[in-house]
């Protein structure tokens, strides 16, 4: 995965100085001027974060989880990877001009393609969700470990997939968005269609659809119009005994379709309506995960980044990511006694 190491001089030297002058004016002015106001508040949040190790982004209130939650949870914090992706954004979000590049072609694309796709093609707006440490050791895998087969369902551009790529010997990812399947064409990546992974391959004389070892399901089940249905459809391509599932998911949830007319969901997670994160997590554990045949294995807590703009040099949400395992033989359905 490429990563950003420098940003580009004429840009920063342009941006430091508007900068300067929002601070200078904000005080003065009482930052009336929204322009001003929008430099100054950026400038805050860069000095927040910056030098910040965030171990609120990883702590649990304990008390709102059960027994059973609470047995599983292991603790992360922010790593070597993390903190470089945090100053890639830094650096990118100093980019003046390209910034301003973004902002004017982002309202000109979205009026005709969606935001996802205008990402791709502007190249922008990457995601973050665990560092290559964190996913090996959520999966009890040592550094020698390595799998037959990865898929990686709602990929996005890629780059969360190619901290997970180099441990597996085959990667195959699927994404609604047509400007982001040719970004993980780029990145050498088998990118399946989106009803497709689950069937059996075009190959000659394949008559069942292909295993893998672990299925990543990433920030995408509160995405999609069919969640429920996707559990069931996932829990059956997992390899017997040892295939692993790896979902990430934002609590409080939220759900919300780019795909369907009114951007609701087909099928509705029922989780509880609490403002606590800690106990719609809980609910779902027990209305979502468990009906759906799946036994948690371990989980933490992570931030889910994003490359930020003008008005933030990152993005942050309360993410959640699992480790689950079928229950049972996951060849057949599970029934809820």
């Amino acid at each position: 995965m490429s990563t950003i190491t420098s940003p580009r001089a004429a840009d920063r030297r342009f941006f430091a100085l508007p900068i300067f002058v929002a601070v200078i004016s904000g005080m003065a002015i009482k930052l009336h001027s929204p322009i001003a106001r929008l430099l100054y508040e950026k400038f805050e949040h860069t000095q927040e974060h910056l030098e910040s190790t965030h171990e609120y982004w990883y702590t649990v209130r304990s008390n709102l989880l059960s027994k059973y939650a609470m047995d599983r949870f292991v603790r992360a914090h922010q790593d070597e990877e993390t903190t470089q992706f945090l100053k890639s954004c830094f650096d990118r979000s100093d980019w003046f001009f390209t910034q301003l590049y973004h902002t004017i072609s982002r309202s000109i694309l979205t009026c005709f393609m969606t935001l996802t796709s205008c990402n791709g093609l502007l190249n922008r707006g990457s995601m973050f969700v665990f560092s290559s440490t964190l996913f090996r050791y959520l999966l009890d895998a040592d550094e020698n470990w390595k799998a037959p087969k990865l898929l990686d369902l709602g990929a996005g551009d890629g780059r969360v997939t190619m901290r997970m790529a180099p441990m597996f010997d085959e990667v195959y990812v699927t994404e609604i968005s047509p400007v982001m399947r040719w970004r993980l064409r780029q990145a050498n990546f088998t990118v399946l269609e989106v009803e497709e992974w689950d069937k059996a391959p075009a190959e000659a004389g394949a008559t069942t659809a292909r295993q893998y070892d672990v299925v990543a399901c990433l920030n995408l089940l509160d995405r999609c119009a069919s969640p429920l249905t996707l559990l069931r459809r996932m829990r059956a391509v997992l390899t017997p005994t040892t295939g692993r599932l790896v979902l990430a998911l934002v609590f409080p949830l939220t759900q919300y379709v780019e795909t369907t007319a009114k951007n609701e969901p087909l099928e509705m997670m029922e989780v509880s309506k609490s403002r606590a994160w800690e106990v719609q997590f809980d609910s779902f554990l027990t209305n979502v995960l468990q009906p759906a045949g799946f036994d948690l294995i371990r989980w933490t807590r992570v931030p889910y980044l994003c490359e930020g703009d003008f008005s933030r040099s990152f993005y942050s949400l309360n993410d959640v990511v699992m480790i689950v395992k079928p229950s049972g033989d996951p060849s057949q359905p599970y029934i809820l006694s």
